[in-house]
């Protein structure tokens, strides 16, 4: 009788301590459970606050487009004011080109010489040369790249607050631009007309540690366009200090955009 006591009490206190055991075990698994539940939130909650910070950074980008937008759309109102009041009327019908005035003329040498003398004496001189002396950083997303620094501004094109030129004659006209990026900094720039993209232009710092770009391109205009060079990609940085330029000339006027051009005295 003793020894069936003896174990009926050992099964009910191996009963207990497995039923001790298996709770402590729910409550690990659920406590487990909840931290990767936790944790997964966090995780979530960065991700969201790095999609935040990205949206933030390019609301930013896109308010300094429209502000160079607004800046460049008021030079082009201006330009296009300035013209209109110093434009002159009178009688040219002796300064155009024979073939113009006759059509059915057919030119001689003659023609053709005192035509090049004319075009000689009334070609528009333009030329520009500017230089970036301050650091650019984090630039946006088609921000135009400032050279603020004129050196050379024959014809009054380029304007500096803007880092925009605009054709003051229809033509063709050669362009020039070098960028030097930031240290362990890959960006991408490129040449705009009138918006649209023309060519793109890599400097690779990220692998090169630093990385200087050069371009040269040859546009025929109307006067009016403008060209800029820009930014394309976001929160991209160039030296300053002189080591990023832009220039531009006019290779030859374009006299038959015009149907009354004459020599201004």
């Amino acid at each position: 009788m003793m020894h069936q006591v003896l174990i009926l009490i050992c099964l009910a206190v191996s009963g207990m301590v497995t039923a001790e055991s298996e709770t402590e075990s729910a409550i690990l698994k659920r406590l487990e459970a909840t931290e990767r539940l936790v944790q997964n939130l966090f995780d979530e909650v960065a991700s969201l606050k790095a999609q935040d910070q990205i949206h933030k950074e390019q609301i930013v980008g896109l308010k300094k487009q429209l502000h160079w937008q607004r800046q460049r759309n008021s030079y082009l109102g201006k330009l296009n004011r300035l013209s209109t009041s110093k434009l002159k009327t009178g009688p040219v019908e002796d300064s155009l080109p024979v073939s113009i005035r006759n059509p059915d003329h057919v030119e001689t040498k003659h023609d053709a010489q005192v035509n090049r003398i004319r075009r000689a004496e009334n070609e528009t001189p333009v030329a520009f040369f500017a230089k970036m002396d301050k650091n650019l950083e984090h630039a946006g997303i088609h921000q135009n790249i400032i050279f603020e620094t004129v050196v050379t501004n024959v014809g009054n094109g380029y304007h500096s607050h803007v880092g925009t030129f605009i054709a003051p004659v229809s033509g063709t006209y050669a362009f020039s631009a070098t960028l030097l990026s930031f240290y362990h900094v890959n960006a991408h720039v490129a040449f705009v007309k009138n918006g649209q993209l023309i060519t793109t232009m890599f400097v690779s710092g990220g692998e090169a540690g630093y990385d200087t770009t050069s371009q040269t391109i040859v546009l025929q205009l109307q006067k009016g366009d403008d060209v800029v060079v820009q930014n394309k990609e976001l929160d991209k940085s160039f030296y300053g200090t002189g080591q990023g330029t832009f220039s531009g000339f006019l290779l030859f006027e374009d006299f038959s955009k015009s149907k009354c051009r004459w020599k201004m005295k």
